[in-house]
């Protein structure tokens, strides 16, 4: 059995589905100048190194999707493009790619969204690999020490401004860290891991001041990275390729990759509520718990 890419839970709330009488917030527009690294059309995806986009985020490589397939057509690692950044309220997306050039790729630049090639899955009840992780207090760190506890991890970038992706993960683990503190039954029995793609720029003092700004508890909530062919063959064998994907481990052991999208505080903290559980530790460790049963 594979792991899943989405949670299916009875009675799913869709994020977004309240205030629909509200007006939402008017999309803004960026210009973005920089190189493709590449392409993927199977996920609608462009990895673009780019330049400073004014008044939103850093230059930086990133992943961006497309609304619309066509706009990727012709497109190719190594062309100069322009583009237009739509960011709406909970989605930034290409609106418009216009090629101007082509040059060669830099020798350092990554050329995969991410590395996944020849990488084995791992199906629920698998031990996770013990990938050698750096903290944010440059200590070294591995998802074994979550043994014991009840985890979940997810990958971001600290300089990503994208709503769907990064920020949206801090929110659900801020709110996760703030249910299981109120909670006697969670409290001291959760544990949150945020990985970082970037390793590059988020070295130990960056991660120190996100985990700072988002007010994460250390002794709950950590941020680490390593390498970052390290990192792609870790989410990748979580079957993980975007940064808004979250994975539940009970007891070190993997369960299920999901999208954060797809689920709210209530439903994270349910499936948490279930891998506390020694009753259903028990279950799934003989396979049969199922990631869609509630408890």
């Amino acid at each position: 059995m594979r792991i899943h890419r989405e949670l299916t839970i009875a009675g799913l709330v869709i994020l977004g589905a309240g205030g629909a009488c509200s007006r939402a917030p008017e999309a803004r527009t960026y210009q973005l100048t920089g190189q493709v690294l590449a392409v993927k059309p199977e996920t609608n995806e462009i990895l673009v190194k780019h330049e400073d986009i004014p008044g939103f985020m850093p230059a930086m490589t990133m992943p961006y999707v497309v609304k619309d397939p066509a706009l990727l057509e012709g497109r190719a690692a190594g062309d100069l493009i322009t583009a237009t950044l739509t960011v709406e309220e909970t989605l930034g997306y290409l609106s418009a790619i216009t090629r101007t050039g082509s040059a060669p790729l830099p020798e350092d630049a990554r050329t995969t969204i991410p590395a996944a090639a020849g990488i084995d899955l791992l199906t629920p009840g698998d031990t996770v690999p013990d990938t050698a992780l750096s903290d944010q207090d440059e200590q070294p760190i591995t998802l074994a020490a979550f043994r014991g506890h009840a985890a979940a991890v997810t990958f971001i970038y600290t300089r990503c401004p994208l709503p769907q992706y990064c920020p949206l993960m801090d929110r659900r683990f801020a709110e996760v860290q703030a249910a299981a503190a109120a909670d006697a039954a969670l409290a001291g029995r959760i544990r949150l891991l945020s990985i970082s793609f970037d390793p590059q720029f988020d070295r130990a003092a960056v991660l120190r001041g996100h985990a700072k700004s988002l007010g994460a508890d250390p002794a709950v909530w950590r941020f680490a990275t390593a390498t970052e062919t390290a990192v792609d063959r870790l989410a990748a064998r979580f079957g993980v390729a975007r940064s808004e994907s979250l994975v539940f481990m009970p007891n070190a052991t993997t369960a299920l990759a999901a999208s954060a999208a797809t689920l709210d505080l209530a439903e994270i903290k349910n499936v948490i509520e279930r891998l506390t559980d020694k009753h259903y530790q028990r279950m799934f460790a003989l396979g049969l718990a199922k990631t869609s049963e509630r408890a």
